[in-house]
């Protein structure tokens, strides 16, 4: 019996000690490594902005807002009145110019019958001087008597010369005042406001009643569903873009859609923008042509992602996965016959949720996702 009980005894502290002793095994995540594509973005807030705008400006001549028959939102035609200005000074200019040509035309009426009379004086007294001047060659007249005939015939000359000369200065007036009256219809014209285009009326700045000065900016119009999309991208993310590169854009008020456009330009110089947060940062616009505006309307905040780079057939690993240690060597932790192995690791570009390996795996090996987790060599997994 003594035996027995010291083998059972033996057999109970053998399982106690293997109990005691055997390896903790530890439940991880992984993820398989995989061929794929790396595609690096540059993303970005922007607005949407419409390609023709039409600004309408205030004119030389001020004037009072007497009417907008237009709302912001309204659909215009060419043509179409989108204000009107009266000036009551303009008027009055207007009105006088008219009247001092109604003066002039009456001068004119009777300078010409005037100048009817001289050439019908002149005319008799050309003749009658040509009476008195045989009768004075045949001796039938005194020198008096011709003289005086020949004296007539210049006095009617100058008289006649006088009336042309009226005539010339008054139709020179009235030419001047026709030119004058032209140019005020023109600047009467000019504050009536009217559409360029047909569009939509994007903006309007006045209100009935005011005195836009010289120059304000009264309405905008703008042709509809002709969008473009403008980022300032900072100048730190500017390397990679080119034009003709793709684009995606999203935004709430897009729902699930996702619209594509393309890089048209990259202006040629950046200007300072101060962020939310008060950091002055040095940016670049970036206009992106869109192939489908959807109900994206001018002013509207949407995101873009400009992709600069694409990598197909490629391994790839998660990015957490990897871990930098010192001297820049990287390393993740790969599961072979469910024990951890630590492995080195050669990487090229990534997008931010990807890496590419160049070096140190294969397809379809097993390496826990979580790199930052301190398992050592050997360690017992299991996974999820």
């Amino acid at each position: 019996m003594k035996k027995i009980y010291w083998a059972l005894g033996t057999l109970i502290v053998v399982v106690i000690a293997v109990l005691l002793f055997k390896p903790e095994t530890v439940v991880v995540q992984v993820a398989e490594v995989r061929k794929g594509q790396i595609i690096q973005t540059v993303e970005d807030t922007a607005l949407v902005r419409a390609i023709d705008t039409h600004n309408l400006y205030a004119p030389a001549t001020s004037g009072t807002v007497v009417k907008i028959p237009v709302k912001i939102g309204q659909a215009v035609k060419r043509g179409e009145v989108i204000l009107k200005m009266e000036s009551t000074a303009l008027n009055k200019q207007i009105d006088d110019t008219r009247s001092r040509l109604k003066q002039i035309d009456a001068s004119i009426e009777g300078t010409r019958a005037a100048l009817n009379r001289a050439q019908l004086q002149l005319a008799d007294a050309q003749d009658k001087f040509v009476r008195t001047q045989q009768l004075f060659q045949a001796g039938a007249v005194s020198q008096v008597e011709y003289e005086k005939a020949r004296l007539l015939v210049e006095i009617c000359r100058q008289n006649l010369n006088e009336q042309k000369s009226m005539l010339d200065r008054i139709e020179a007036q009235k030419a001047g005042l026709n030119q004058l009256l032209k140019q005020l219809t023109a600047e009467k014209h000019q504050l009536v406001v009217r559409s360029p285009v047909d569009g939509v009326v994007l903006d309007l700045r006045v209100k009935n009643g005011q005195i836009p000065p010289p120059g304000t900016l009264l309405a905008s119009i703008v042709v509809p569903n002709q969008l473009e999309i403008r980022a300032d991208i900072l100048i730190d993310d500017l390397a990679g873009i080119q034009t003709g590169q793709k684009a995606t854009i999203t935004a709430p008020v897009l729902g699930d859609k996702i619209l594509t456009g393309e890089v048209k330009e990259i202006y040629p110089q950046a200007y300072e923008k101060t962020s939310a947060l008060g950091v002055i940062q040095r940016r670049v616009p970036v206009i992106i042509s869109l192939t489908d505006t959807a109900n994206l309307k001018p002013g509207y905040e949407v995101r873009v992602s400009i992709e600069t780079f694409r990598k197909q057939n490629i391994l790839v690993v998660p990015r957490q996965a990897v871990r930098t240690i010192a001297g820049g060597q990287q390393k993740v932790m790969v599961v072979v016959d469910n024990r951890v192995q630590h492995r080195f690791i050669e990487t090229g570009i990534t997008d931010g949720e990807n890496v590419e390996v160049t070096s140190g795996l294969s397809a379809e090996e097993l390496v826990i996702l979580d790199g930052s987790m301190e398992l050592a060599e050997g360690t017992k997994v299991n996974w999820e």
